[in-house]
């Protein structure tokens, strides 16, 4: 008899019949398919997006009673930035990537200059957070305008490739949005840092950072991730009898409170700012009952540590979107636009993209080198390329310490903010470190496969 290795999934596979590993979805195989990119293009993406969750973690116990004075200091800006830029865009630029072509069963089109797109985005953010460290206009403007080159190349390859897809998922739509919302975003940002160069909206100033910070959370993060949950919370927790049915009513209603909110602040109109925000408030709890919904249906009973951290995700995200309309409607104060911001951006975005690359980036590293010896000798699983240990662990540190964040902000407790902050920047680093860990199985020999 011939040898017996495993699949990814721990399935045994004889040594006689040496197939492409087989994860649990056809499409997360895919990704490293015909249609899947080089590891090269992706990893860059997704490791120096951990890096800057890091990053984020350090700084945070030293900034954060800053962010509770006036959330609108040069440092608070800065990590406000790193978050938005370095973090989560950083995050998802890569994984888009490496996952739209798989999901659209089209390959990635018009990819000519790719190979620039993370020198040259890395390189606009590096400027534009430290423009707003040391508060240079100057940098905030030469960052803008690369970080604007770069999105723009990286939007018009994903949409010449959806415009190429062969299936359409509800996902698409989702993406698809989130795309024009980017465009919007990062439009609205040079505008403010060329603003803070010459001055010239006055008046207008707060208005347009209230339109850029609803378009950025709402329209460009919280839109895609949304969209991808309903791929990846099926793919990773086997739920494949949930229909989409209640996820185009909530596609639907989630444009119509994004435009209704950024009308609303555009033309100071407040009765449609809380008209867009009471059907946000409805469309956040339609998605979190479709989340439920999908884990009802999963074939993989046992939950892990990427579950837990969508699962909680949710519940910040069904927090925040009704305590943020009541603190629009109630006037702003700094201390509760603080801890609505760490809600939003560690909480429920943050948590859940960290959840997912504990499932991304071992895949992609395990099938570049494992999959060619599967079949020939005994390789290790996909989960256990995570210290899962270290993940758990984590977890409590993240979402422990930013609990006791939020209530130390809202009552302005500089002693406890700073120890708190202290406890979910253990928790960002360490996971940082679990996935970073994933690429020192990528030996000498197999870096040739990641070009």
């Amino acid at each position: 008899m011939g040898s017996v290795s495993h699949r990814p999934d721990n399935r045994p596979i004889s040594a006689s019949r040496a197939t492409p590993p087989i994860t649990t979805s056809g499409m997360l195989g895919g990704m490293a398919g015909s249609r899947g990119v080089p590891l090269a293009v992706p990893l860059p993406f997704l490791l120096t997006g951990v890096c800057a969750a890091a990053l984020f973690g350090l700084l945070l116990p030293w900034v954060a009673p800053e962010a509770v004075q006036a959330p609108d200091f040069p440092h608070v800006l800065a990590l406000v930035h790193l978050v938005t830029l370095g973090w989560l865009t950083m995050t998802i630029m890569g994984a888009s990537l490496q996952l739209t072509p798989v999901m659209i069963v089209a390959p990635l089109r018009a990819t000519r200059f790719l190979s620039w797109q993370y020198p040259v985005y890395t390189g606009g953010v590096v400027l534009l957070l430290g423009g707003f460290w040391w508060m240079r206009p100057w940098l905030l403007a030469i960052g803008g305008i690369v970080i604007v080159l770069a999105v723009l190349h990286y939007v018009v390859v994903l949409s010449i490739t959806l415009l190429h897809a062969t299936t359409r998922p509800l996902t698409l739509r989702f993406l698809a949005a989130s795309l024009l919302y980017l465009c919007l975003v990062v439009g609205l940002g040079l505008t403010a840092a060329l603003n803070m160069q010459f001055g010239f909206l006055e008046a207008g100033t707060d208005r347009l950072l209230s339109i850029h910070l609803t378009l950025g959370v709402l329209g460009w993060l919280s839109s895609l991730l949304m969209g991808v949950s309903y791929t990846l919370v099926r793919l990773f927790a086997l739920a494949h009898g949930h229909d989409d049915r209640l996820g185009r009513v909530i596609f639907v209603l989630l444009q119509v409170s994004i435009v209704g909110l950024a009308l609303g602040f555009l033309i100071s109109w407040l009765a449609l700012i809380l008209l867009g925000g009471g059907v946000l408030i409805v469309t956040a709890l339609l998605f979190a009952y479709d989340f439920w919904c999908m884990f009802r249906t999963r074939h993989r009973k046992l939950l892990d540590v990427t579950q837990y951290h969508s699962m909680a995700a949710v519940v910040y995200f069904c927090l925040v979107v009704p305590a943020g309309i009541a603190s629009v409607a109630f006037g702003w104060q700094p201390a509760v636009f603080a801890a609505l911001g760490m809600a939003a951006l560690v909480g429920w975005l943050g948590q859940s993209i960290i959840g997912y690359l504990y499932k991304i980036v071992p895949f992609l590293v395990w099938h570049t080198r494992y999959g060619p010896l599967v079949g020939r000798e005994k390789v290790p699983l996909m989960r256990e390329l995570v210290h899962e240990r270290w993940a758990w662990l984590s977890g409590w540190l993240i979402n422990g310490g930013l609990a006791g964040v939020i209530l130390s902000a809202l009552f302005s407790l500089n002693v406890p903010l700073q120890i708190t902050s202290g406890l979910l920047g253990a928790g960002l680093v360490l996971a940082a470190a679990n996935i970073a860990s994933v690429v020192r199985h990528l030996r000498k020999h197999s870096l040739s496969a990641l070009r």
